[in-house]
């Protein structure tokens, strides 16, 4: 890896390490350390939140026509959530609103160990959207007894780990240049309380030395580093036996190479140490000099207004008796380096209270009982749009301003005699074009289905209800159960069936343009 890419790397580590956890030193006497510690222990919670997105364009570029709707819109969106009620690390529900320049659009959520259920106002049914958790019970059932006690220990040992992770992070993070402590006072969800308010701030142009700062305090920490080497040893080593146990092979290098390791955990902790500490001794030897090749780089000079003070983060926290974050306030602001941008920057801002600290919480649930979409991939945004009522605000946004379900669809002509079995390209037969249906129409989110006893073909479109039904060999075809013909019958090409592509274009609100200079055949859809 070259030097930029490391310093990338560290840096971007960097950013997201500081703006969880701000530093570490104690100031007037608050031990900040504890406070992000008490974070991670937070199991169950209730609270709002909220989000703001600014953006603010480039005066000195025109947008396209696309961009422009873009600014119009979103140059300003709003994210509320209410009545958020975190009933634990899975089980978590809130209330929202989304708003626009166009307006409101309620939402709930809710989510538990299967996946996230969103309902959101102008939809038919409510969204399902299955998380890894899901799929890891599937792997997990997979597994052998043992492996799979074993993963249900790592589970309950990473979440013990958890804080100690963060107090290393946070012991070895510099504070940055500005931040104050000071006594402060809150009401929060009809509670008044005493406790501290924390300001910090962080510059672009203080990253360069924060990161350098954080760097030196790892290699200078022996001790707090070889602890963590131990407990993340502690974390994996028995998966990793066990594994290594029943896929045991005779003469496997890499089983070989790593048993070694696994089984004596001192000679882990001071190979993983030793290599930590040869690399990040390369890394600070080499940082000025890394810095400046950078700098002086074909990019360098986006880099320096990557780490202009452009960029910044802003935090506010308020901190009750306890040392428990109850009350935050989180400014982002960073500016686009590519002038040619029509975006000049982008200003985020979050607020949050909480209440009910670790105290018993119920999450609310939302009624499936009539029926759910189950989403399993975002690439099929007509799967979306087919449950939501055509005169919502949700409709609006999702169909006309964000045009999700706008689609262009470019496939390069192939002669029929010469044609070889690619199921994608279409071909001139005797001056119709025919184009496979089954990528077509899947390419415009639409269902397709194959009975094979009858040679027929069912298009079921999702945007617009349209339902196709055509047999192989045959001129007459039904759409939405009205007869119309074909200019050519449908044939069957290896295995792969085609039709006229204005007929099924148009059957579902497509349109086709014809580039005789590329031999190229497009579809487009809004």
């Amino acid at each position: 890896m070259n030097n930029r890419n490391k310093l990338t790397w560290i840096s971007l580590f960097l950013v997201v390490m500081l703006i969880v956890l701000a530093g570490c030193q104690p100031v007037n006497g608050l031990d900040l350390n504890k406070v992000f510690q008490n974070g991670v222990n937070v199991k169950s919670v209730q609270g709002t939140q909220s989000f703001t997105v600014e953006i603010t364009p480039n005066s000195s570029v025109t947008p396209t026509a696309d961009e422009q709707k873009m600014l119009d819109l979103f140059s300003k969106v709003n994210l509320t959530l209410t009545d958020i009620k975190q009933q634990d690390l899975t089980h978590y529900s809130a209330k929202g609103v989304f708003e626009y320049k166009k307006g409101q659009i309620p939402f709930q959520v809710s989510m538990s160990d299967d996946g996230y259920v969103i309902l959101i106002e102008g939809a038919k049914k409510p969204i399902f959207i299955q998380t890894n958790m899901a799929g890891m019970q599937q792997f997990k059932e997979s597994l052998s007894q043992e492996l799979e006690q074993q993963f249900n220990d790592l589970r309950k040992r990473a979440t013990e780990f958890a804080p100690s992770i963060v107090s290393y992070f946070v012991g070895v993070a510099p504070n940055p240049k500005t931040i104050t402590v000071n006594d402060g006072k809150a009401t929060i969800h009809n509670e008044n309380l005493k406790g501290k308010d924390i300001h910090l701030e962080i510059k672009g142009g203080d990253l360069l030395e924060l990161v350098k700062g954080f760097l030196t305090n790892v290699l200078a920490d022996e001790k707090g580093l070889k602890e963590l080497l131990g407990q993340i040893y502690d974390l994996y080593a028995p998966i990793m036996k066990q594994t290594m146990k029943e896929n045991s092979q005779e003469g496997n290098p890499f089983n070989d190479t790593i048993a070694p390791f696994l089984n004596n955990r001192t000679l882990a902790i001071e190979f993983s140490f030793t290599a930590i500490q040869t690399y990040l001794k390369q890394m600070l030897d080499n940082y000025d000099k890394s810095v400046q090749e950078l700098m002086s780089s074909p990019g360098g000079e986006n880099v320096s207004k990557i780490l202009s003070d452009s960029q910044y983060l802003k935090m506010d926290l308020f901190v009750d008796s306890e040392q428990t974050v109850r009350k935050s306030n989180m400014e982002l602001g960073f500016s686009i380096s590519d002038s040619t941008s029509a975006v000049k920057g982008i200003k985020i801002n979050t607020t949050s209270e909480v209440w009910d600290i670790n105290k018993p919480v119920a999450a609310d649930k939302i009624d499936t009982s009539k029926g759910q979409l189950e989403l399993t991939t975002l690439g099929k945004p007509g799967r979306i749009i087919s449950i939501v009522d055509p005169k919502s605000k949700l409709y609006t946004l999702l169909k006309e301003d964000i045009n999700i379900t706008k689609k262009e669809i470019n496939m390069l002509m192939e002669s029929h005699d010469d044609y070889v079995g690619d199921s994608s390209k279409p071909y001139n037969s005797n001056g119709t074009i025919m184009v496979p249906v089954r990528f077509v129409v899947e390419q415009l989110d639409a269902d397709v289905a194959w009975e094979q006893a009858t040679q027929k073909v069912t298009i079921t479109d999702l945007v617009s209800g349209v339902v196709i039904n055509l047999n192989v060999g045959s001129k007459q075809a039904t759409v939405n159960g009205m007869i119309k013909m074909l200019e050519k019958e449908s044939e069957l090409t290896n295995g792969s069936t085609y039709v006229p592509i204005r007929f099924i274009a148009e059957s579902m609100g497509a349109k086709v343009n014809w580039d005789q200079e590329l031999q190229m055949v497009t579809i487009t859809r809004d």
